[in-house]
């Protein structure tokens, strides 16, 4: 019982291991774009090419995975990025750039829709609260170790060991994917020792809740985008060290892995199917965003961060939990989870970097992100009135 239970524990630490490659190659490329003289909206436009190869192949390649073998497309996702990172050390102008930077969008919709797919069908669906918990407290512990490792291991002298940190870590990944022999059903003594799901809306409740969660996970990627992405560039060209910004990363992290800790408790059930905490979390990261973009004092980012790390945390959990709870095509629906965030996450750096190299400034990116949060609570409540009366939803 006990080998079971740690044998069903390293099936998330992929999870783990690529998103800490992706955001150690994302971030490191953003320091490594300011060195070479490189413009903000060049950024943007880099991470736009990959982020918009992910969005439209993952859907596909989701329901693709629901056809063929889901490892194969593992196999080949965790390769692709290895490989594209060791490239990336050979890089020395922005045409080396833009020729390598598709491969990592192809390998993010190879490996992501496929992964969370794998993982929902590992058991039935009274487990699925439970896992996708720690799905994602994996996932957030390795894309906040990888900015933060980034920027500590950066020097201007020797630009180059994050990239070879997540060429290991894409190959780890696929090493522990093959080692994996798993069953596609738990055994009844696991079924009745994990929590149990008590929430069972009806359809109308949860297509509703799952356009809600999707759009509010729209606006927040689109923020983790010029955060994740542009703000490396832009926080070191206004005079930040690249630690500093890795501890505002670890904060941010740091803040939604716990945030993801207790959204996988039964406590949290209550929450289900409701708007009010969405709103809520939306409304704070938006005064966050905006004393950002006025404030430019450390303390105050790394605490802004923190609140925005709870936001994201609550969107993330709301579109990808309501995708797959009682849905039969989790393929598809993790496909359509991953592509949404990636047209945030595509969009984000892209008009971001355009108004960092406009006349509104360095710090515009920030409020712009505000912008987006706003438009998308307004068209949350649209979903949520052409359904049933806002007082039923609260």
């Amino acid at each position: 019982m006990r080998l079971t239970r740690i044998h069903n524990f390293t099936l998330y630490i992929p999870a783990l291991l690529i998103d800490f490659a992706l955001s150690s190659v994302l971030t490191n490329t953003a320091f490594y774009t300011s060195d070479l003289k490189l413009s903000s909206t060049f950024l943007g436009l880099l991470m736009a090419i990959a982020t918009i190869l992910f969005a439209i192949l993952a859907i596909p390649f989701g329901q693709l995975s629901d056809r063929v073998d889901r490892r194969s497309m593992l196999y080949a996702g965790c390769f692709l990025l290895s490989v594209i990172s060791i490239g990336l050390r050979f890089c020395s102008n922005k045409y080396h750039l833009l020729l390598l930077f598709p491969g990592i969008g192809i390998s993010m919709a190879l490996f992501w829709p496929s992964y969370e797919a794998w993982l929902a069908e590992r058991e039935d669906e009274g487990q699925l609260l439970h896992r996708v918990m720690l799905f994602n407290l994996f996932w957030s512990v390795g894309i906040t170790l990888g900015p933060a490792i980034s920027g500590y291991l950066y020097q201007d002298v020797n630009p180059f060991r994050p990239f070879y940190l997540a060429c290991a870590g894409g190959l780890l990944t696929l090493i522990i994917i093959v080692l994996q022999k798993v069953e596609s059903t738990a055994s009844i003594e696991e079924s009745l020792d994990e929590p149990t799901e008590i929430i069972y809306p009806s359809r109308l409740v949860r297509n509703t809740y799952l356009n809600i969660g999707r759009c509010a996970n729209f606006a927040s990627w689109f923020t983790l985008g010029v955060l994740r992405r542009l703000a490396p560039k832009l926080t070191k060209e206004t005079g930040i060290l690249p630690s500093t910004f890795g501890t505002f990363m670890l904060a941010l992290g740091g803040v939604q892995t716990l945030t993801f800790l207790f959204l996988g408790t039964g406590y949290s059930t209550r929450w289900h199917y409701r708007f009010a905490p969405l709103l809520i979390t939306q409304v704070l990261a938006i005064v966050c965003l905006v004393g950002i973009w006025k404030i430019q004092q450390t303390f105050f980012w790394i605490c802004a961060f923190s609140v925005i790390g709870i936001s994201v945390a609550f969107s993330y959990f709301s579109s990808l939990y309501y995708g797959l709870n009682m849905h039969s095509d989790k393929g598809n629906k993790s496909g359509w989870h991953e592509a949404i965030l990636g047209v945030g996450t595509l969009l984000g750096p892209m008009l971001g970097g355009i108004a960092a190299d406009s006349v509104l400034g360095p710090h515009s990116p920030y409020l712009l992100c505000a912008v987006i949060i706003i438009l998308a609570i307004g068209g949350e409540i649209v979903i949520l009135s052409k359904n049933w009366s806002s007082e039923d939803a609260l």
